[in-house]
């Protein structure tokens, strides 16, 4: 391509999980809410007039930062940025406070975005490994690097990192720490006040997982208001469109629902790592809507993943290392769960 940047030349794209069409599929490989969204997202969306259709949107979503200020326990919008789902945000840290060539610290393994969007802006990222636990090893404090991201629960494990190693690297770190809590709200507790104690915290969240509003793209960060103020001046004009505010608008308003939802999903985890352990899988503690799944021996983890395709179930495996023998299970509903166990005893004999 003569055309295009030096940059890029080595640089692949992320390639999102499957969006398998057509069929009667059992769909558990991308992390999707098994359940729909609030009734009032659907209803304020079926109340928005012609007008915001016809121009543009608050082009700094206040009302919509407000709610997620109010929520989060801030006292003002100064506080939070709402982005094009949170890989917008990701990619806006980078281009706010990150210089080309510098260095940005990730565990491994975390989401692979982190190095896509490092790779794409010319700078460094730079991987710890996770201890045997998945958690973090004294060797990721000491590491010099301008940005630390830090996904908690982690994707793909789980697992979560205790709040005190939150509270210990914010404290050690000399660069910003980004805390994506993308699944935090199937988890057991989360850092959304580490903001108020330490200026170089940002929390960022989506409304993909716990608000089943993925097809949306609606991301928040929330962090110092001067911080906020850096943010306000790199991203585009009109990053968030109308339909996106509204509905962001109205699921934050109804909370209540959310909670409820991520609770069923909460059991059915419990219940599917049960009943996936009695088949001889090992799996992490997790705070997330998903189970890593790992298991050795025959049948592989990639000949399951295989031969689940072929049933119409599919799931997510990872051809990195450490993760060769593991499957990522997205938790559907109780009856996709039971699809999957039944078609992982065809499979397991």
């Amino acid at each position: 391509m003569k055309y295009g940047r030096d940059l890029l030349k080595n640089v692949e794209g992320y390639v999102p999980g499957e969006q398998p069409k057509g069929g009667p599929i059992t769909k558990l490989n991308t992390n999707e809410n098994p359940y729909p969204p609030s009734p009032k997202v659907l209803e304020a969306l079926q109340n928005m007039g012609e007008r915001a259709f016809r121009c543009y949107p608050d082009p700094v979503s206040t009302a919509l930062r407000e709610a997620c200020a109010k929520r989060y326990g801030y006292e003002s919008a100064d506080w939070v940025i709402v982005g094009n789902g949170m890989d917008e945000l990701l990619a806006l840290v980078l281009r706010t406070f990150v210089d080309p060539g510098d260095k940005v610290l990730a565990t491994y393994p975390t989401y692979s975005l982190y190095e896509i969007l490092c790779d794409l802006h010319g700078c460094v990222l730079t991987y710890e490994d996770l201890d045997e636990n998945f958690q973090l090893t004294d060797a990721f404090y000491t590491v010099d690097a301008r940005l630390c991201i830090l996904t908690r629960p982690n994707a793909p494990t789980g697992v979560a990192v205790p709040r005190e190693a939150v509270e210990r690297l914010c404290e050690s770190f000399d660069g910003l720490v980004v805390i994506d809590e993308a699944y935090v709200d199937f988890a057991d507790d989360d850092c959304m006040d580490f903001p108020k104690r330490y200026d170089n915290a940002i929390v960022m969240r989506t409304f993909s997982k716990s608000f089943s509003l993925a097809g949306m793209r609606i991301g928040t960060a929330v962090a110092r208001p001067e911080i906020i103020a850096e943010f306000m001046k790199t991203k585009d004009s009109y990053n968030m469109n109308a339909v996106a505010q509204t509905v962001g608008l109205a699921a934050m308003e109804d909370y209540d629902y959310m909670q409820a939802n991520t609770a069923k999903v909460k059991a059915t985890r419990e219940r599917l790592k049960n009943e996936l352990e009695l088949r001889g899988f090992t799996i992490p503690k997790s705070g997330t809507n998903f189970l890593l799944a790992f298991r050795d021996g025959t049948p592989t983890a990639k000949d399951i993943f295989q031969a689940l395709r072929e049933r119409n179930v599919i799931v997510r495996y990872f051809a990195h290392r450490r993760l060769e023998n593991a499957l990522r299970i997205t938790v559907g509903t109780d009856e996709e769960c039971d699809v999957l166990l039944k078609a992982l005893d065809g499979i397991l004999g």
